[in-house]
């Protein structure tokens, strides 16, 4: 009597159709999953203390683009939301988030709101560099300042220099966020966050 191949075979076929059914299930459950924990991460703000208010922070000193020795508080109008980014030209996600910082400053426009750009470690950078980030951002020359490293952690509150690393501070100078890191989500996020 001749055994049935195809009979023998198929509940081992199906146990592992069901092995690799169960398999790819968990691998697409595992992925929305990260998916999900990129999309709340790239949508927080930092979860940190936030830094000194804008008042602390105003005798900070900073570097004018004409050379001129001036205080944070001499480029802060008052009375109107500021948003302090902390970059350099040859930083990779600084780079990435200029763009993003452009249309922030497009969008909310800028008689409401003070947009400090301040570059904290470009003293390696070549001129073409610097030139280059100042452009992507929508930027002249005259529109940064620069602050010594050394001072980052004053201005932050943080003991780390991290960069690119936006500040955000409602009408009053008191601290609303920070977002460390090249965070898009959490950049569209400002301009409904300061306009409360």
């Amino acid at each position: 009597m001749a055994e049935d191949l195809s009979t023998a075979a198929t509940p081992n076929y199906a146990r592992t159709w069901k092995l690799w059914k169960r398999l790819w299930i968990g691998f697409a459950v595992l992925l929305l999953a990260a998916c999900a924990m990129l999309f709340v991460a790239a949508r927080r703000f930092d979860s940190e203390p936030l830094p000194p208010g804008l008042a602390s922070s105003g005798t900070l000193p900073v570097t004018m683009p004409d050379g001129r020795r001036a205080q944070l508080r001499d480029i802060v109008r008052s009375g109107r939301p500021t948003v302090i980014n902390l970059w350099a030209s040859w930083c990779g996600p600084c780079r990435q988030e200029a763009p993003d910082l452009k249309r922030l400053r497009q969008a909310v426009g800028p008689a409401a709101i003070n947009f400090v750009a301040l570059n904290v470690r470009d003293d390696r950078a070549i001129p073409e560099d610097r030139a280059d980030f100042l452009q992507a951002a929508g930027l002249s020359p005259a529109d940064y300042s620069v602050m010594a490293e050394a001072l980052v952690g004053k201005l932050t509150g943080r003991s780390d220099n991290l960069i690119p690393r936006t500040l955000v501070y409602d009408r009053a100078g008191q601290p609303l966020a920070t977002i460390t890191g090249y965070k898009p989500l959490a950049l569209a996020r400002v301009a409904a966050l300061i306009q409360e």
